[in-house]
């Protein structure tokens, strides 16, 4: 390129030297070819642009901006070539016309590609304004300047498609936070305190169950140290305007820092000392945008695609957008039943699980109220349907026939033996855990939950004998409820703990005089789960469960036990799409 613009300015010198060797017109057709040579090669440019549009996703993001980068350097250097040429060859224009007597219309002629293709792309610098500097936050390090889309020009547009029409429907909301080293009051916990201020530096933020989970936001006082102050407790993305005054202070947490401590700010005093999250963290949304996301890390300011910082003049907004993928809603798991495998039980030998979480009230309270931080509390958080399917081999996939009950001692408190075959062979199971209480600690790996469950469930008893097998289904609904601990190590180790009691309903269910089932068949059930994931991405995991089904009737000590072990995966990662 630059070998080619020193050409054309030599050109633009010794031109009126060898002017009387060449004429006018072959120099102005020679400029003329030389220009579309170079636009045919923007517009490759341009259109391989376009192109690398379509492959953008979330995922690829980082490597499809490097190109696009390199391409819009392309593009930026051959519109400088045309650029160049076009005024070199009007300037020598006018020189043909005024002194060698050319007439303009022959002139224009021998000019016409330049003429004809002059696009606009040079990018102009935006006036200084006070209005908050917005970006696109596509994921982790990767902001896309607003600036860029402001003129009406050929790359802006280009631009513009590529990127901001990517994703639409995954459109989160608008996070603004103030300017570097932008100064604020401190709160007392009643009112504001005037004559304590802090300055503005950095805020990182965690969205999860559709809250903003974790806010941390560091800040500078006059002495040159750095303090973090937290939230105690999740606040609601639907509700983020309208938390309590409590909820929205955020507390003191700790120091960082480098010089002797200012006796303004010594710990004991910071401890008093609160921020106001509206402060430092601006959230809205647009109309037809306002959905739950999936769990999301926000680490503000990022610098732009140029390296520049996005906050160092005034405020910025940052437009957050997430792909919607499949992978993100429904959880299958597959698995297999090792005591099935070695022929010690009659379980199903393989297994297929599907569960998605659907969120009802993601609005976190304060535990009971407190002042102090003991954690969170949310009432109906979420409902989770599901559906499971298992495969039995033909030997042990039918459930005996009950016989006809004995009978009983009117006077005698007996509860006969139940049949658990019933719901050990279940081959088909479908409904809904419904989440009604859950506590947690923001700091704590640990969470504690009290739920509902809804079930429908299908078994098969042989109606016939072992050489001509009649299949009968036996329907059955399930209800009750239970406790579920939940806990991590590092971030992607963890352990799951449930035990619920139900009562499985036959009698409302079944209407066969072949045989007798039982009205109703209590069972508390222990579950034990340990999986392990791979870092940031909980999609897919490997994972062992021990679950125990205990008879829990009155005078019968019946159980059988499920050992599985198995592989939770997704399905695709295909946007979904309106």
């Amino acid at each position: 390129m630059k070998t080619k613009l020193l050409t054309i300015v030599l050109l633009a010198f010794t031109g009126m030297a060898w002017g009387q060797e060449k004429s006018c017109e072959e120099l102005l057709k020679g400029f003329d070819k030389e220009y579309k040579d170079e636009y045919d090669k923007y517009e490759k440019f341009v259109n391989e642009f376009k192109n690398l549009g379509e492959e953008i996703t979330i995922n690829s993001l980082e490597d499809i901006n490097k190109k696009l980068n390199t391409k819009k350097t392309e593009i930026e250097s051959s519109a400088k070539v045309m650029d160049s040429i076009r005024r070199i060859a009007f300037a020598y224009e006018i020189y043909c016309v005024n002194q060698k007597k050319i007439s303009k219309e022959d002139a224009e002629k021998w000019l016409q590609n330049i003429k004809k293709y002059t696009p606009e792309i040079i990018i102009k610098k935006a006036e200084p304004s006070t209005q908050p500097q917005v970006y696109t936050y596509f994921g982790e390090n990767q902001v896309i300047n607003h600036d860029v889309f402001k003129n009406k020009t050929t790359e802006s547009e280009i631009l513009k498609s590529v990127l901001l029409e990517k994703g639409v429907e995954s459109y989160l909301g608008d996070i603004t936070i103030p300017k570097n080293n932008q100064e604020f009051n401190f709160y007392g916990y009643d009112d504001v305190m005037p004559d304590s201020k802090f300055k503005f530096k950095k805020l990182d933020v965690e969205i999860r169950d559709g809250y903003f989970y974790d806010i941390r936001t560091f800040v500078e006082t006059n002495d040159g140290n750095t303090h973090v102050f937290t939230n105690q407790v999740g606040l609601s993305l639907l509700f983020y305007s309208q938390q309590g005054k409590r909820k929205n202070l955020l507390r003191y947490e700790y120091s960082l820092r480098e010089n002797i401590p200012d006796k303004e700010y010594t710990d004991d005093k910071m401890e008093g000392l609160y921020i106001k999250v509206t402060d430092v963290m601006g959230y809205s949304y647009k109309p037809g945008n306002r959905y739950i996301p999936h769990d999301l890390i926000l680490e503000l300011p990022k610098n732009d695609t140029d390296n520049k910082s996005t906050n160092a003049q005034n405020r910025a907004t940052y437009q957050i957008k997430q792909e919607t993928h499949l992978e993100k809603i429904l959880e299958l798991r597959t698995y297999t039943d090792f005591l099935a495998l070695f022929g010690k039980s009659d379980n199903g030998l393989a297994q297929i699980e599907g569960k998605a979480k659907f969120y009802l009230f993601p609005y976190p309270f304060r535990f009971f109220g407190s002042k102090k931080t003991f954690g969170q509390i949310e009432y109906f958080p979420s409902l989770s349907p599901y559906v499971n399917y298992s495969r039995f081999e033909d030997g042990t996939r039918y459930v005996d026939k009950v016989q006809s009950l004995p009978n009983i001692d009117a006077n005698v408190r007996y509860e006969p033996v139940k049949n658990l075959d019933l719901v050990e062979k279940r081959y088909l199971s479908m409904g809904v855990d419904f989440e009604i209480f859950k506590w947690q600690h923001k700091n704590a790996p640990v969470k504690f939950s009290i739920y509902a469950t809804f079930n429908y469930n299908l078994s098969e008893v042989n109606m016939g004998d072992d050489s001509n097998k009649i299949s009968r289904n036996i329907k059955v609904f399930n209800r009750g409820g239970g406790l579920h601990l939940s806990t991590k190590r590092f971030n992607n180790f963890g352990f799951d703990l449930k035990a619920e009691l139900t009562w499985y309903d036959y009698k409302n269910f079944n209407d066969d005089k072949d045989f007798i089932l039982p009205d109703e068949i209590p069972i508390f059930r222990n579950e034990a789960e340990l999986f392990y994931h791979p870092n940031k991405n909980p999609n897919q995991a490997v994972f062992t469960r021990l679950i125990t089904f205990n008879y829990a009737g009155l005078s019968n000590n019946q159980a059988f036990y499920q050992f599985q072990f198995g592989y939770k995966f997704a399905i695709g990662n295909r946007t979904v799409s309106k």
